[in-house]
Parts: structure tokens; C-alpha cells; sequence
């Protein structure tokens, strides 16, 4: 097998699981990229893609920068944050400018993801920029759980230049919300539940080593690539009679036209 198709492998087959487990099998295959989108653990673009025949189809994009300091299983938490976006726009009324809608919440607390724009407890459980934290004793775990006691299932590639997490992954021990319990009675994602807050590590199973085995912080420092500092080329200069701002090389030489006083670096 090629490194490309051992790469995507695992997306394949993760969707196909959650697919099934999670969502009746209902979401239609998508195609996936990984792209390197700042700040960004993953995305969803409907009908991105189109081939000869005319069939349409959806994206759903990872970040792998985010792959080697992430657990597995943090990797399928956002896979099935995007799918739940996928549902939304096959079976849904999702909301414009890529907000997410209580429509969305609902249906990531149904899967056992709670929205948060903290990524835990405290944070608005709708909103532009959202995470989630998982719930142990809800569906998305028990689903994780089941895929990954398959010791052939793992990430078989990483991207080196490596990016610290964007959050720091909680689990939530607690009761699920009812079913009749819908997002509108909820503000925060802390009135959810009355639960315990675990780190990942009390949170996963310990008899599950999968969990542990897949990250890669283990891997000697010479396996990842430091990014380095972009070099400032430009100097930025203020007038100090009309704080007019302007900027250039270092070694920029220049007179406001307005006060007739030099610009002064800084």
C-alpha cells in the first residue's frame, strides 16, 4: 500500500464506523483532504466536489499538524464533529456564516459530544468558533471504544512539523441528558451536566492501551521538525505630530507630507 492510501486508510475506515454506529449509516462517502488551516482541527465544505459523470460530493477536511500531539482518539472526536455537520446538511437546517446552531448542539449531544466553545464545561453551547469535550457514558465513546480494541486500526503517518493542541481534551463523567432534555433550556455547556471533569488519561479506559499506544510524544525530538521564525522584513514608522503609520525596510528614510516632521521608527 502506498503511504497516501495508508494515510487516508484510517479516515476511510473511522467514518465507515461512526458512519454505522453513530448515524444509521445515513451520510453518503465524502471525500477527505488534510490541509494545514491555521487554528483549525477540522472542517466541512458541502458539495465541494464534482467529478465527470456529474455526482456531487462533500468534503471533510483534517488538520494533520494537530495528528502528533493528539490521541487517536482525539483525531475521531473532531472526524465526527465534521460528520455531524455533514448530517445537518443532508438532514438538517443548518445556519448561515458558519454558525453553529442549536440544531447542530442538539444533535452533537445525541452522539455523545458536548459543544462548548471552550472546549469544557462553561462554555455557550452554539456559536461561530466551537469545540466539544466527549461525554464518557455517551455513544461517541462506546464507538471509539469498539474500533479501537482493533489493533490494526491506527494512524500510520504524521505530520512532523507538529502544532501544540488548540485544546486541552477533556471527558466528562457523568449522566447523559435525557432525551427530551433539548439545547434551548441550556445557556452553558456547564448546565448540561452534573458531572466530574477527567483529564484524558482518568477519562479513557486503562485497560485499552490503543488509547495511548497511538500518540507519538513518544518519539525522539529529532523525529519532528522546529518551525522557524519568520524573519521581519518590515519596520513599522509613526509621525509624531498626526500618528500617521507607515511601514517599510529597516533602513527607510522618510518625511510626512502632512507635517512636514520625519517619521520616527517604532
Amino acid at each position: 500500500m502506498s503511504p497516501t492510501n495508508e494515510l487516508y486508510a484510517p479516515l476511510i475506515d473511522a467514518y465507515n464506523h461512526f458512519n454505522q454506529s453513530l448515524f444509521d449509516d445515513q451520510l453518503p462517502q465524502v471525500v477527505f483532504t488534510l490541509q494545514r488551516k491555521k487554528n483549525v482541527m477540522g472542517f466541512f465544505a458541502a458539495k465541494r466536489w464534482g467529478n465527470i459523470n456529474g455526482e456531487l460530493r462533500s468534503e471533510i477536511s483534517i488538520n494533520p499538524t494537530y495528528f502528533a500531539s493528539s490521541r487517536i482518539i482525539e483525531v475521531l472526536q473532531t472526524l465526527v464533529h465534521e460528520m455531524v455537520h455533514a448530517w445537518q446538511f443532508h438532514f438538517g437546517h443548518p445556519s448561515d456564516g458558519h454558525y453553529h446552531n442549536k440544531e447542530w448542539a442538539q444533535k452533537m449531544m445525541e452522539v455523545g459530544l458536548m459543544p462548548s466553545t471552550t472546549g469544557e464545561p462553561g462554555g455557550a453551547v452554539v456559536g461561530r468558533q466551537m469545540s466539544d469535550f466527549i461525554m464518557k457514558q455517551g455513544r461517541f465513546m462506546q464507538a471509539a471504544e469498539v474500533l479501537l480494541k482493533d489493533e490494526s486500526f491506527r494512524l500510520n503517518w504524521v505530520d512532523r512539523l507538529a502544532l501544540p493542541k488548540l485544546y486541552e481534551p477533556v471527558i466528562i463523567d457523568g449522566p447523559m441528558p435525557k432525551s427530551s432534555d433539548r439545547v434551548e433550556q441550556f445557556a452553558s455547556a456547564d448546565e448540561v451536566l452534573n458531572a466530574s471533569i477527567l483529564s484524558i488519561e482518568q477519562g479513557l479506559n486503562s485497560s485499552s492501551t490503543a488509547y495511548n499506544e497511538d500518540n507519538y510524544t513518544s518519539m525522539p525530538s529529532t523525529f519532528f521538525i522546529q518551525e522557524v521564525a519568520r524573519k521581519q522584513t518590515r519596520s513599522k514608522y509613526v509621525c509624531p505630530k498626526c500618528d500617521t503609520k507607515i511601514y517599510g525596510k529597516a533602513s527607510l528614510n522618510v518625511i510626512c507630507g502632512d507635517c512636514d516632521s520625519p517619521f520616527i521608527k517604532g
